[in-house]
């Protein structure tokens, strides 16, 4: 009899841990401060995930075309910058700010100090689009997006938008796919109730459109469902730099689409590293699973963790019920004790199979 019991209280043991080990995201952003830098980490563990296996971005270069960034900046390096907002090609500085915000969140330094981005290793390629003022033209982001294809980008983020498509803008979209490169733009700003309107480069079906998740890990804003985003990021009150090494709290799918592309970042790595396939298909179908998308907009395999955990907990209370009852002697000695490692046993298959389900389903 003791040692049945013992069994069991192994076995129970082991399930729990089970449980703990792989339990599925729930809520979507979360800001944790360290001795003197900023993380942006997500409640899933999603990004320090990367981050403990040492995949940080290292080695993807990341375009940035918004309004530059500070030089004097110490979170922020570059590899190359240019500006195409003016005739000085040279003065990519940011005088607006959400150039600099954006580029933090996607790549701020592991320095000691200061915000750490998503991708911390990855090479940035600075490109001035928008003036100061933070306005925009076709010509220029066409402009900008020719130069990331030049200098072999592997990411393009574009956090910035249009009311309507521009023929020109979707030839330099396509010429961007074409090398394979990843697009990634915001789906707009919800200005007022009702506010879907489409906005570009992101509602091109080729480049990822981004929506918002607010802290708690939903949607921000019913709008974005009606927009047909692609995925949805973290977006309210994130973490950006900001001028004098300052840091901010920001809100807005600019940033949300500055959260994608960092993400997009470590699981490029991470995927090369695997031999895995890469493209915008096989990139989507990871971030949406390491990232919550809110109510209707995860794969439905991601919440079957979630599912497993909620019947393997049922299971345990249930069976731990039973062994009370069962060494008080209140049961028939021949009660089937095969019956209880056989439902065991199913639960722990079932945690093993659903959870490597969902690990090569997300791959």
């Amino acid at each position: 009899m003791m040692k049945i019991g013992k069994r069991i209280v192994i076995t129970l043991s082991i399930l729990c841990m089970t449980g703990i080990l792989f339990q599925t995201p729930i809520f979507a952003s979360k800001i944790v401060q360290t001795d003197r830098e900023i993380n942006q980490l997500d409640e899933a563990g999603s990004v320090s995930k990367y981050h403990t296996e040492g995949i940080m971005g290292k080695g993807i270069k990341i375009a940035i075309l918004d309004t530059g960034v500070d030089l004097k900046n110490e979170d922020i390096t570059f590899k190359k910058g240019i500006n195409f907002t003016s005739g000085e090609a040279t003065d990519f500085a940011d005088r607006n700010g959400h150039g600099t915000k954006v580029a933090g969140i996607i790549g701020a330094r592991k320095n000691g100090e200061g915000l750490i981005g998503i991708a911390p290793e990855s090479d940035l390629y600075i490109c001035k689009v928008a003036n100061d003022s933070g306005k925009v033209s076709f010509d220029g982001l066409i402009k900008g997006l020719d130069w990331a294809v030049e200098q072999e980008v592997d990411i393009i983020n574009i956090s910035l938008e249009f009311g309507a498509g521009d023929k020109a803008l979707k030839k330099a979209i396509d010429k961007a796919m074409n090398q394979h490169i990843i697009v990634i733009a915001s789906s707009g700003n919800i200005r007022a109730e009702g506010d879907t309107f489409k906005a570009y480069p992101g509602a091109y079906p080729e480049v990822i459109s981004v929506g918002m998740l607010n802290l708690q890990g939903e949607i921000y804003a019913a709008e974005f469902k009606e927009k047909k985003v692609d995925m949805y990021a973290p977006g309210e009150d994130l973490t950006s730099t900001y001028f004098h090494n300052k840091l901010t709290l920001d809100t807005g799918v600019s940033y949300a689409t500055a959260y994608a592309s960092g993400f997009a970042a470590l699981v490029i790595e991470g995927k090369r590293a695997d031999g895995d396939v890469v493209n915008r298909d096989s990139i989507i179908k990871t971030m949406k699973a390491d990232l919550n998308q809110g109510i209707d907009g995860a794969p439905w395999y991601i919440y079957t963790g979630l599912v497993l955990n909620i019947a393997t907990f049922v299971g345990l209370i249930l069976l731990g019920i039973y062994s009370v009852i069962y060494y008080r002697k209140t049961l028939p000695r021949g009660w089937p004790v095969r019956m209880i490692w056989s439902i065991l046993i199913i639960i722990l298959l079932a945690n093993i199979i659903g959870r490597l389900m969902v690990y090569f389903l997300s791959k």
